[in-house]
């Protein structure tokens, strides 16, 4: 462990210098390619700015337009790493622009590749690869089903999620059982000590009508009411595997976000189950989010706040928080990740 620390130490030294472009797409932008549902605001750039000044490296911000003309044109700057903040399209295809482009030029793409976002975000393939990760995927059920759940192909945060009926209007999309019980998200992050991706700590969403047929649905991710957040940092090892395999089966090499549900028909049964580590008995796949938001407070940075000794990755951290100043979840994962694709290049 001695020796890993030391390269983890050099490592964090090695980026120091690296030009990092922040790629993102504009508000205005009305080209048919750039439609999305959400816009990023100045904050989720910002973060991002500061982790690319916290850990030493030279920032390039430009939108994704000009990034792909001046990569086609031969005009881009060096460049060495990439931070993709295109996400959020109404249409799965655009999403693989930018990794795209910089799988032709030969530069990394944080947080992941095209194939990455093909595979996680389109939701039959990610809950093939979860089922096939030995993860329990809620059954397919037919149209005429008034007992299910239907999660468009490509929307995030929950956009467009109804229950009780599958629309007519959308035609891409997944119709499954319905899973009584809570929602849960679990953050994973490569861990350059351990060269595997451990599990931040999970968070389990609780309504406040303690309601089983509630679910973290797009009115209480837009307002934030409604429900409490429970911290879960005693996860099995048995779901630690299963979820590295479906990282790495999607192609994941930086970090991601996996939502899943857990069963129960009543609400005191969740303590019960909780009160031994979390595992694959009671849990059901819901989707792996290979480009999640990360924000202060949001599922991402909640989990990282509440990060403690007895979890996998608070070594990690101590490390990292020892040799940067400024530390902050954004330039922890900014740093994991330029680091995940230096030890894939040896």
């Amino acid at each position: 462990m001695q020796n890993s620390k030391a390269t983890y130490i050099r490592n964090i030294e090695r980026i120091k210098g690296s030009t990092v472009a922040i790629v993102y797409i504009f508000e205005g932008e009305n080209a048919p390619g750039f439609d999305h549902y959400h816009i990023w605001k100045g904050d989720v750039i910002a973060n991002w700015l500061k982790a690319v000044q916290s850990l030493g490296c030279r920032p390039f911000i430009l939108d994704v337009r000009t990034f792909v003309d001046k990569a086609m044109g031969g005009t881009l700057p060096h460049i060495d790493f990439v931070l993709n903040l295109n996400c959020g399209s109404c249409d799965l295809s655009p999403m693989g622009l930018v990794p795209s482009t910089c799988a032709f030029m030969g530069i990394p793409c944080i947080p992941c590749d095209t194939v990455g976002i093909i595979t996680g975000e389109h939701k039959h393939l990610s809950n093939l690869i979860a089922a096939s990760s030995n993860l329990l995927v809620p059954r397919t059920l037919p149209e005429s089903s008034t007992e299910g759940i239907f999660r468009p192909l490509n929307f995030g945060s929950s956009h467009g999620v109804v229950t009780g009926y599958r629309p007519k209007s959308v035609k891409e999309g997944v119709y499954q059982e319905f899973i009584y019980g809570f929602d849960v998200t679990t953050p994973m992050v490569y861990n350059p000590l351990s060269d595997c991706f451990e599990c931040l700590p999970t968070i389990l969403y609780l309504p406040t009508s303690g309601e089983l047929s509630w679910y973290f649905g797009e009115s209480a991710k837009s307002t934030s009411a409604g429900y409490e957040r429970r911290i879960i940092h005693n996860i099995s090892d048995d779901l630690k595997k299963h979820y590295n395999t479906l990282c790495r089966s999607c192609s994941v090499h930086t970090y991601c976000r996996i939502d899943a549900r857990i069963q129960c028909n009543e609400v005191e049964q969740v303590n019960q189950i909780l009160a031994n580590p979390l595992s694959t008995k009671n849990l059901y796949f819901v989707e792996i989010n290979t480009m999640p938001t990360v924000k202060e407070n949001n599922s991402f940075g909640y989990s990282f706040a509440s990060i403690t000794p007895e979890d996998t990755i608070y070594e990690c951290m101590e490390v990292f928080r020892n040799n940067v100043a400024n530390d902050s979840a954004h330039a922890f994962l900014l740093a994991t990740s330029m680091i995940a694709y230096l030890r894939a290049k040896c």
